[in-house]
């Protein structure tokens, strides 16, 4: 079974794929262990102060549910 965290990890080290092109100064991309160890501390830091974002709770399954939108781009200034 998933939890909010599981799913706010994957997230997180989904999105670390590209990190090169933000964090100044990193020369190389995060190697795929890097990227998972940034999001499993990251989870483990909010858990740390109690948890109010239900990152224990199980998620249903949201398979086929509701429409599907594309994510925006941050104004980039």
């Amino acid at each position: 079974m998933r939890t909010r965290g599981d799913l706010l990890r994957y997230s997180i080290a989904f999105a670390l794929i590209r990190a090169r092109k933000v964090v100044r100064g990193l020369r190389q991309g995060l190697t795929e262990q890097e990227r998972y160890d940034v999001a499993d501390a990251t989870v483990y830091e909010l858990q740390k102060h109690g948890d109010p974002w239900r990152l224990s709770e199980p998620v249903r399954d949201m398979t086929g549910v509701g429409p599907t939108t594309a994510p925006q781009k941050p104004d980039e200034r």
